[in-house]
Protein backbone atom coordinates (compact mmCIF):
# COMPACT_ATOMS: atom_id res chain seq x y z
CA UNK A 1 0.00 0.00 0.00
CA UNK A 2 1.44 3.17 -1.20
CA UNK A 3 0.77 6.01 1.31
CA UNK A 4 0.52 9.67 -1.29
CA UNK A 5 0.23 13.23 -0.05
CA UNK A 6 -0.97 16.23 -2.37
CA UNK A 7 -0.13 19.55 -0.58
CA UNK A 8 0.76 23.17 -0.95
CA UNK A 9 2.30 23.24 2.79
CA UNK A 10 5.78 23.15 2.80
CA UNK A 11 6.11 22.27 5.94
CA UNK A 12 4.48 18.89 5.11
CA UNK A 13 6.74 18.86 1.93
CA UNK A 14 10.16 19.13 3.77
CA UNK A 15 9.08 16.20 6.92
CA UNK A 16 7.67 13.68 4.77
CA UNK A 17 9.27 14.03 1.65
CA UNK A 18 11.37 11.17 2.25
CA UNK A 19 8.91 9.37 3.46
CA UNK A 20 5.88 9.10 1.30
CA UNK A 21 5.14 10.28 -2.04
CA UNK A 22 4.16 14.08 -2.02
CA UNK A 23 2.56 15.80 -4.33
CA UNK A 24 3.76 19.06 -3.54
CA UNK A 25 1.56 22.13 -5.45
CA UNK A 26 4.15 25.36 -4.39
CA UNK A 27 2.41 28.44 -4.59
CA UNK A 28 -1.01 26.57 -4.86
CA UNK A 29 -4.28 27.46 -3.88
CA UNK A 30 -6.59 25.22 -1.54
CA UNK A 31 -8.72 24.51 -4.79
CA UNK A 32 -5.80 23.50 -6.96
CA UNK A 33 -4.83 20.81 -4.16
CA UNK A 34 -8.73 19.83 -4.13
CA UNK A 35 -8.32 19.18 -7.87
CA UNK A 36 -4.95 17.71 -8.13
CA UNK A 37 -6.25 15.12 -5.03
CA UNK A 38 -9.69 14.34 -6.90
CA UNK A 39 -6.88 13.14 -9.80
CA UNK A 40 -5.26 10.78 -6.75
CA UNK A 41 -9.18 9.66 -6.32
CA UNK A 42 -9.93 8.79 -9.49
CA UNK A 43 -6.55 6.59 -9.95
CA UNK A 44 -7.42 4.74 -7.10
CA UNK A 45 -6.50 6.67 -4.21
CA UNK A 46 -8.51 6.40 -0.83
CA UNK A 47 -8.84 9.74 0.80
CA UNK A 48 -8.03 9.53 4.78
CA UNK A 49 -9.55 12.79 5.99
CA UNK A 50 -13.03 14.67 5.29
CA UNK A 51 -11.81 17.56 3.63
CA UNK A 52 -14.97 19.11 4.05
CA UNK A 53 -14.12 19.37 8.26
CA UNK A 54 -10.44 21.06 7.67
CA UNK A 55 -10.51 24.53 5.85
CA UNK A 56 -7.78 27.07 5.09
CA UNK A 57 -5.30 28.03 2.12
CA UNK A 58 -3.07 26.11 3.52
CA UNK A 59 -4.38 22.02 2.45
CA UNK A 60 -2.93 18.57 2.85
CA UNK A 61 -5.01 15.57 1.67
CA UNK A 62 -3.54 12.16 2.79
CA UNK A 63 -3.85 9.08 0.79
CA UNK A 64 -3.67 4.76 0.83
CA UNK A 65 -3.15 3.65 -2.60
CA UNK A 66 -3.40 0.20 -3.52
CA UNK A 67 -1.03 -0.50 -6.26
CA UNK A 68 -3.41 -2.46 -8.23
CA UNK A 69 -6.18 -0.71 -8.41
CA UNK A 70 -6.88 1.55 -10.96
CA UNK A 71 -10.77 2.26 -10.65
CA UNK A 72 -12.21 5.61 -9.10
CA UNK A 73 -12.98 5.27 -5.24
CA UNK A 74 -16.38 6.46 -4.78
CA UNK A 75 -16.22 7.66 -1.36
CA UNK A 76 -13.18 10.29 -1.91
CA UNK A 77 -14.38 11.77 -4.78
CA UNK A 78 -17.61 12.75 -3.42
CA UNK A 79 -15.98 14.60 -0.85
CA UNK A 80 -13.65 16.09 -2.48
CA UNK A 81 -16.37 17.17 -5.06
CA UNK A 82 -18.51 19.10 -2.06
CA UNK A 83 -15.03 20.75 -1.07
CA UNK A 84 -14.27 21.67 -4.35
CA UNK A 85 -17.73 23.39 -4.99
CA UNK A 86 -17.50 25.18 -1.25
CA UNK A 87 -13.68 26.12 -2.23
CA UNK A 88 -14.91 27.66 -5.28
CA UNK A 89 -16.66 30.38 -3.93
CA UNK A 90 -14.00 31.24 -1.50
CA UNK A 91 -10.87 33.84 -1.69
CA UNK A 92 -7.93 32.75 -1.69
CA UNK A 93 -4.95 34.46 -0.92
CA UNK A 94 -1.97 33.74 1.84
CA UNK A 95 -2.97 34.15 5.33
CA UNK A 96 -0.70 36.92 7.51
CA UNK A 97 0.41 34.36 10.23
CA UNK A 98 1.02 31.66 7.58
CA UNK A 99 3.84 29.45 9.70
CA UNK A 100 0.42 29.21 12.56
CA UNK A 101 -1.45 27.82 9.89
CA UNK A 102 1.13 25.72 8.32
CA UNK A 103 1.65 23.82 11.81
CA UNK A 104 -2.37 23.28 11.82
CA UNK A 105 -2.10 21.57 8.53
CA UNK A 106 1.00 19.77 9.64
CA UNK A 107 -0.70 18.82 12.50
CA UNK A 108 -3.60 17.07 11.09
CA UNK A 109 -1.21 15.35 8.52
CA UNK A 110 1.00 14.17 11.58
CA UNK A 111 -2.30 12.91 13.25
CA UNK A 112 -2.85 10.86 10.29
CA UNK A 113 0.16 8.85 9.21
CA UNK A 114 1.69 8.04 12.92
Amino acid sequence: MKRIIVTNNKKVEAMYSDKVEVIYLDGSSALKVLEEGKQVAEEGGHLLLDPTRYKGYYRSLAFFKDEDRVMPEGKSLSMLDRSIEEAKGAKEKEPVLAGIFQNRDLDVIKKILS
